[in-house]
């Protein structure tokens, strides 16, 4: 009856040591984890922060802009009011002359502003 003992204390010792293994190895496999998602978590803060902070130049480049050029910045909201409304219009079923004529007029805005803004 020892022997039987013996083996069994043996079979549970091995398994706690398996055991073992297993939650060092699911302690590792978790620490990486926590390790890969703050390192994304800062990448993310760090494009956000820079994200926002180009925001607020443009932001106030244009307000700069519109300020010292009242004319020319009511002329560009009036032109980008046209733009949206041709885009709006285009996705609608009649398509033939206002997909003709919406993409001209949107590059050229998208142009006049890109030059005006730069």
């Amino acid at each position: 009856m020892d022997n039987e003992t013996n083996k069994y204390e043996t079979h549970k010792q091995q398994t706690a040591a398996d055991s073992g293994s297993v939650t060092a190895t699911a302690q590792n496999i978790l620490g990486k984890g926590t390790e890969a998602y703050e390192k994304a978590e800062h990448a993310v803060g760090e494009a956000y922060d820079k994200s926002t902070q180009k925001v607020k130049e443009t932001y106030e480049k244009a307000k700069s802009y519109s300020d010292k050029n009242p004319g020319n910045a009511i002329l560009i909201a009036l032109g980008i009011g046209v733009g949206i409304g041709l885009l709006l219009s285009a996705s609608s079923s009649h398509r033939s002359r206002t997909g003709r004529i919406a993409q001209p007029v949107i590059d050229a805005l998208s142009e006049i502003a890109h030059e005006i803004f730069r």
